[in-house]
């Protein structure tokens, strides 16, 4: 019996730390966003692109890179000015930290886009997408 209490205990212990470290991630994750994201490059990795899209994309891209910027504001408002124009909405981090989720102004989707390393001047994202395999964003904070 006290074998049991005590795997209960160690199991409630595990579960309470896992939770709390997670709630930690999620915050902190949040502080390091807020603030202006420009892109530095970006890969589209192996993106389904017939070949004829391929290379307009791969046209594209400086211009598409030259244009991007982020802003993750206070009160979880999201602003993108970009190569298709500007966007608002709210952002989130995902319970588990390990995706940024926005709601684009007019529409229903909620996107996820994985964080792959977070830190005070550096962000690298990647699509949820499995047809975007290896593709990435590497963008830097501007303020």
């Amino acid at each position: 019996m006290n074998k049991l209490k005590f795997l209960l205990s160690l199991i409630f212990i595990s579960i309470a730390i896992l939770s709390f470290s997670q709630k930690n991630i999620k915050s902190e994750y949040a502080k390091m966003l807020k603030g202006t994201w420009k892109v530095d490059s970006m890969d589209i990795g192996n993106f389904n692109l017939s070949p004829e899209y391929e290379a307009i994309v791969r046209q594209k891209l400086p211009d598409i890179i030259a244009k991007t910027e982020v802003q993750f504001k206070s009160g979880n408002k999201y602003y993108k000015k970009g190569f298709e124009g500007e966007r608002e909405g709210t952002w989130s981090i995902s319970d588990n930290g390990h995706f940024i989720l926005v709601k684009l102004k007019g529409d229903s989707k909620i996107s996820k886009t994985k964080i792959i390393e977070l830190n005070d001047t550096k962000l690298i994202l990647a699509p949820e997408e499995t047809s975007s395999a290896n593709s990435k964003a590497y963008m830097y904070k501007v303020k």
